[in-house]
């Protein structure tokens, strides 16, 4: 008959006690880290909205209301269709007999005339085809002389400028793929357009605006404010970089197989930048020591919100407070904008300056423990707005000076585009060219042009320029 096995011991039982709350505090921290991290997105962290997917949170602005009713907004221009004196094409139509008597109107007099337009595409578009005959004449001498052919007519057979800037237009203004845009080609215009064609098209394009991006490169740098962002970018089946940097007129794009400095001085821009740069806060950019450095209070706003979400009691608590505070700067910074002020009334942005420094303070001491991933990040959050004071709240102080980095977020939410259509940009070349046009593109269209147009002219080779270049 077998012994039993004796008991734990007193002693052995408290130790294995002991044990056991050591690992089920490390679990709870561990687990606290991942939950923080699943729920992380575009409202409470970096992440762009483009990564929320079929997860995408409910609206949850930090906005007040703004007591304005829905429509376009008061003073913005309005687009209401219109008629016009001369229409392409005019039918008449006559009442049949008269409703009264019964009467034939064919040969009564016309008293009144109401005029109704349709504006719509005609029935058929189709390709126009332009033959260019190049004569051989022979001169009395003997000699024979052959006509030159005009720009852009290099070959027995080809496509057109003005079609070959539709196929770039819907490719990289409209981010169709290749195939799409052939295919779009095929069914609007009856153009068979081969998918080769439509690439050799925006590498031509591309090729053509060297110089323009080159020009858009040094007015950014030469701005007193300017916008810079950075974004994954996948191509050549690896992870590379779309760099933005941006001014309310210009937009300058990059592709680099690295996210740091290597690929922000081949940009050209932050190096000779001397103005205020405004972006996050990811360090990279603080080595570029000439520039005065502005951090987006949006992002921030962002952070302190994660907080509020997974925090401690007292983390919680001080986000809330400096949210709170932020906000209201921000509510008077736009107040006095808009009555025409130069800055934030003294009374106000003291007391409201005074309550962020105190939240940031209690926030720092209420993570010092640092006793999980999470609050190791909280804590560093709030030690960054205590230390980069200045940087975060350039804006309260200068109201010429924006409180975020939208513009710059704006730029790369439209190149993201490209990715979640294409999946990637199967080569280098091929996202660089996408970057050349889309500075194009961007820099055109906040200069109010048409982008089928200018798009017409660099296919032509003469590209569109800013008169400011």
């Amino acid at each position: 008959m077998s012994q039993a096995a004796p008991f734990p011991s007193y002693e052995e039982l408290a130790a294995l006690i002991v044990e056991l709350r050591s690992e089920l505090a490390q679990a709870r921290f561990r687990i606290a880290d991942l939950e923080a991290r699943l729920g992380q997105n575009s409202t409470n962290s970096s992440k762009p909205p483009s990564s929320d997917g079929l997860a995408k949170p409910a609206p949850k602005s930090l906005r007040g209301k703004s007591g304005r009713g829905p429509g376009r907004p008061k003073g913005q221009p309005g687009a209401t269709l219109r008629q016009v004196e001369t229409p392409d094409e005019t039918f008449t139509h006559r009442p049949g007999p008269c409703t009264g008597c019964g009467a034939d109107l064919l040969d009564a007099p016309v008293v009144g005339v109401e005029r109704r337009q349709v504006f719509d595409l005609p029935e058929e578009i189709r390709l126009q085809v332009t033959e260019h005959r190049l004569l051989s004449i022979r001169c009395a001498c003997g000699k024979k002389a052959r006509a030159a052919a005009p720009a852009q007519v290099a070959a027995p057979v080809q496509y057109g400028p003005r079609l070959a800037a539709v196929g770039v237009y819907l490719m990289h203004g409209q981010f169709l793929s290749k195939d799409r845009t052939a295919r779009a080609l095929a069914d609007l215009f009856g153009a068979p357009v081969a998918v080769a064609t439509v690439a050799g098209w925006v590498r031509r394009c591309a090729r053509t605006l060297d110089a323009f991006g080159r020009a858009v490169a040094g007015q950014v740098a030469a701005a007193p404010l300017a916008f810079f962002d950075e974004t994954g970018f996948r191509t050549a089946g690896c992870l590379h970089w779309l760099h933005s940097a941006s001014t309310g007129m210009f937009v300058h794009l990059s592709v680099h197989r690295r996210r740091g400095t290597e690929a922000t001085d081949a940009a050209g821009i932050l190096p000779a930048f001397r103005g205020v740069a405004m972006h996050d806060a990811w360090a990279p950019y603080d080595t570029y020591t000439e520039a005065t450095h502005a951090l987006c209070s949006a992002h921030a706003l962002r952070e302190l919100v994660a907080v509020t979400e997974c925090g401690s009691e007292q983390a919680r608590c001080a986000a809330y407070r400096a949210i709170d505070a932020l906000l209201a700067l921000k509510k008077a910074a736009d107040a006095a904008r808009t009555a025409g002020a130069e800055r934030i009334a003294d009374r106000l942005s003291t007391g409201e300056l005074k309550a962020l420094r105190t939240a940031v303070r209690d926030g720092v001491k209420a993570t010092t423990a640092r006793s999980s991933r999470t609050e190791c990040k909280h804590n560093a959050l709030f030690k960054r707005l205590y230390s980069r004071w200045d940087d975060y709240l350039r804006w309260v102080h200068d109201l010429r000076l924006p409180f975020d980095n939208n513009p710059a977020e704006q730029t790369i939410r439209m190149a993201k585009l490209r990715i979640k259509v294409s999946g990637s940009l199967r080569t280098l070349l091929g996202a660089q060219d996408f970057a050349a046009i889309r500075t194009y593109l961007a820099t055109a269209d906040r200069h109010g042009q048409n982008m089928l147009d200018v798009l017409d002219q660099a296919m032509r080779g003469r590209p569109w320029t800013p008169a400011t270049i």
